[in-house]
């Protein structure tokens, strides 16, 4: 078997990880932890010419299909919205939806000239000219233009309020996963049918090419489903955008929000008809957990190089052997264990496999908010300190990948070249770097709580590295006077998503895209993915000046409060850096390891297979 044990270092991460990824477990439990994931990576090879795959091209015959493993099934076609917004999506999103920005794997953007251009005009206000490539349209021929573009806006902008949640806070039409960046843009400037646009920012924002990459939800079918007319490219819908008409915008942010989702292990698919592609693959069918992707023969740039990928859900104690069997071509484990690199070490030359490290962690985070299991900031610290860190990355990081460490921050990782030297700023961090069991009772004690004090530690009920780790983690904090309860969760990030106290702690992964600002919408007072409802005037204080400074080094000097208050008032708990691995069949030429919360699929349009 032929390996490659690869040293990445992170461009920079989004909240750790990219958009990472995050995550979790050979089992999944991934969500990205950016603006809306920026998922033009659907013509990253294709469209700039490089090559980033891993042999030669195969000789002689060429398979008409390829299979990809997934150790969870995709939660719907729109990877934008909050309860869809996860790697596995993004695995998908990758080879069927295309964009302005191709995000690289050293976490770098690359502007996609075959989606069109973009420049920016202005700095005082900052003022961008967009135009979208006059042949580019979706699957169904119908063109890509402005309706797509507002839409979006509408979507993201967090603009357009549809009613009140139970403590009076507005709750919006759209449940996007983030409002970050597109909350700072008014409303772009065109007209229905245009592919020439202005967006003007109300404010500065740090990662404003990365909104540019920014995927679409397809206009038409949005506008058709909410009984809107489509005819006259969407001249209905941009006017009731425009008017800010809630009556027409409801049912659109009704089915925007939850019309394109996927039923739980994909037992079937919604009529593909509602699903057109903007990327080099379009979605074909789907039933019992597969997925399948052929050629999209509308699509204008480089077209795709194998007929079909089968996106196929793996056992995550199954893939290695469903490889050497040849029931799947590539794997990209969420967060690979000693056991499974044991695995591909012992496999003959039929896989072959790199390794490096990701940008995403692992975390436990705190239901934090009214009423919430972990309100008490005294309970948080307890935690903090009965949480046995090291033991979890001894026992699951270290086998995959020698250098893991305990991870003290949550913006940067240790692959970062300044991850040091901000963590030497941040002494909070070292308020907790040992377990100590009996200054965690004290701080039980302090909080005034019965003991022991229960507490559901939620979690994929598809992941047993996360079981096995709930049991390590209960096995240390019970002894501190918590009684910790394991509850498995098949839908972790919709119970999440709901943002109420039917679970206390989470554990999973944040996977991020190498941006400065990605992560403030897990972090900020009732941000679109701050699921544990945290809040503190000096987290979002330092949001508010780092999303607006576009000097890199700036701005990530400016997230140093931040760091010290998300452990002096715990968030949650950091882990580790989960180490990454990338397996494909050694017939199969084109993949590459790719750190970034896109995975081994950032390229698959460019893949074949010798029979």
């Amino acid at each position: 078997m032929r390996r490659r044990i690869l040293g990445y270092a992170a461009a920079g991460i989004a909240a750790s990880m990219v958009l990472g990824a995050c995550s979790g477990s050979v089992g999944g439990d991934t969500t990205t932890s950016n603006t809306p994931p920026p998922a033009g990576t659907a013509t990253s090879s294709a469209a700039t010419g490089e090559s980033s795959g891993s042999s030669s091209a195969p000789e002689g015959p060429i398979a008409d299909t390829i299979n990809i493993g997934l150790e969870q099934t995709p939660g719907g076609y729109n990877c934008n919205n909050a309860a869809s917004n996860s790697v596995y999506c993004a695995y998908v999103d990758n080879v069927t939806q295309s964009a302005l920005v191709i995000v690289q794997p050293d976490g770098t953007l690359k502007a996609n000239a075959d989606f069109g251009s973009y420049e920016k005009v202005s700095d005082d206000p900052l003022t961008i000219d967009i135009t979208i490539a006059d042949d580019a349209v979706w699957s169904d021929g119908v063109p890509i233009d402005f309706d797509d573009v507002l839409l979006q806006w509408a979507a993201f902008s967090g603009t357009h309020p549809g009613g009140k949640d139970a403590d009076g806070n507005d709750v919006d039409l759209f449940t996007a996963a983030s409002t970050n960046g597109f909350a700072e843009l008014n409303m772009p400037e065109g007209a229905a049918g245009d592919k020439k646009f202005t967006w003007v920012f109300k404010e500065p924002y740090a990662d404003w090419e990365a909104l540019v990459g920014t995927t679409f939800a397809p206009a038409h079918i949005v506008a058709e489903q909410a009984g809107l007319s489509s005819a006259d490219n969407g001249a209905e819908l941009v006017k009731a955008i425009q008017d800010n008409d809630t009556a027409k915008l409801t049912p659109v942010g009704a089915f925007w929000s939850t019309g394109f989702d996927y039923e739980v292990d994909l037992p079937s698919l919604p009529d593909t008809a509602i699903l057109p592609s903007s990327g080099p693959y379009k979605v074909d069918s789907g039933s019992g957990g597969n997925l399948t992707v052929v050629r999209n023969d509308a699509y204008w740039g480089t077209p795709a190089v194998t007929d079909s990928l089968v996106f196929k859900l793996v056992d995550d104690q199954e893939w290695v052997q469903a490889m050497a069997n040849g029931e799947i071509d590539a794997f990209d484990p969420s967060n690979p264990s000693g056991d499974i690199k044991a695995q591909l070490d012992a496999a003959t030359d039929s896989i072959t496999y790199e390794a490096g490290e990701s940008y995403t962690f692992s975390h436990v985070d705190f239901n934090s908010g009214p009423g919430g299991a972990m309100e008490n900031i005294s309970v948080r610290q307890a935690f903090e300190l009965c949480v046995p860190r090291e033991e979890l990355v001894e026992k699951y990081a270290k086998p995959v990948f020698e250098g893991a460490q305990v991870l003290n921050l949550r913006e940067f990782l240790p692959a970062q070249g300044n991850y040091e030297d901000i963590l030497a700023q941040v002494p909070s961090a070292k308020l907790y770097e040992n377990v100590d069991i009996e200054g965690a009772k004290a701080k039980l004690a302090e909080a005034g709580v019965t003991i022991p004090y229960e507490v559901q530690l939620t979690f994929s009920g598809t992941s047993t590295l996360r079981a096995d780790q709930a049991q390590v983690i209960k096995a240390s904090c019970d002894q501190a006077g918590f009684n910790i309860v394991a509850k498995p969760d098949e839908d972790v990030f919709t119970t999440l998503a709901l943002k109420d106290t039917s679970w206390g702690l989470a554990l999973f992964g944040w996977s991020g895209s190498g941006l400065v600002a990605s992560g403030q919408s897990i972090y900020v007072t009732d941000g679109a993915q701050n699921y544990g409802r945290y809040s503190s005037k000096i987290v979002d204080d330092a949001w508010e000046k780092v999303i607006r400074d576009t000097d890199r080094e700036s701005a990530e000097q400016a997230k140093i409060p931040m760091e010290e208050e998300l452990w002096a008032n715990p968030y949650n708990a950091v882990l580790y850096a989960n180490p990454g691995i990338a397996a494909w069949s050694s017939k199969v030429t084109g993949p590459a390891f790719n750190p970034t919360q896109y995975g081994v699929t950032w390229n698959a349009f460019t893949w074949s297979k010798s029979e």
